[in-house]
């Protein structure tokens, strides 16, 4: 029967929208996930971790700079928010979020451990990066010089960009992010 303007529904019910001549059918899973995942879409906005980090690797110099929030801030604190909202979750702070997510088991005990960890460093390397900037007299910019890190942070910077790679391909799952 008709739904609406250029949708119909399909013998089995679920609603099919006509593009042109093609047919593209939805699952009643990706049409109620829909708007979470418009939202949740915005983790994407900024760019992979990934390509910065294998763009920085090839680098001679060292000179690269990356902006903590947009690379692993935000794609966190959004996407445990999006997850909390799909899942009716009413807990404010992030780390909240996140348990009360892994206690519903909606999200992995490892990754939910993980994604603490990683919102921690990555809060407390901003803060050293930024009270350092105001010794020095300089403005604060909310980005790091990978070249005055410590090499362990340099380490624990690799590996938390790789929980939030993970973390935004359980998003890209969870919501069909790349059908958007």
């Amino acid at each position: 029967g008709k739904l609406g303007l250029g949708q119909e529904e399909s013998d089995d019910g679920t609603p099919t929208v006509r593009k042109g001549r093609v047919s593209v059918s939805a699952s009643k899973g990706f049409q109620r996930d829909y708007p979470y995942g418009r939202f949740a879409a915005a983790v994407e906005a900024f760019g992979s971790s990934t390509s910065w980090w294998n763009r920085w690797l090839a680098r001679s110099d060292g000179a690269q700079h990356l902006n903590l929030k947009k690379e692993g801030i935000f794609p966190i604190v959004h996407g445990v928010r999006s997850l909390a909202l799909a899942h009716h979750i009413g807990a404010t702070s992030t780390v909240e979020r996140i348990a009360a997510l892994v206690a519903a088991g909606k999200l992995p005990d490892t990754l939910g451990s993980d994604l603490m960890d990683s919102l921690h460093f990555f809060m407390g390397l901003k803060l050293k990066v930024g009270l350092h900037e105001l010794d020095t007299g300089h403005p604060v910019s909310g980005g790091i010089q990978m070249e005055k890190l410590s090499s362990l942070d340099r380490d624990l910077l690799k590996d938390t960009l790789g929980v939030v790679k993970l973390f935004k391909v359980l998003l890209n799952q969870r919501f069909h992010l790349e059908a958007l």
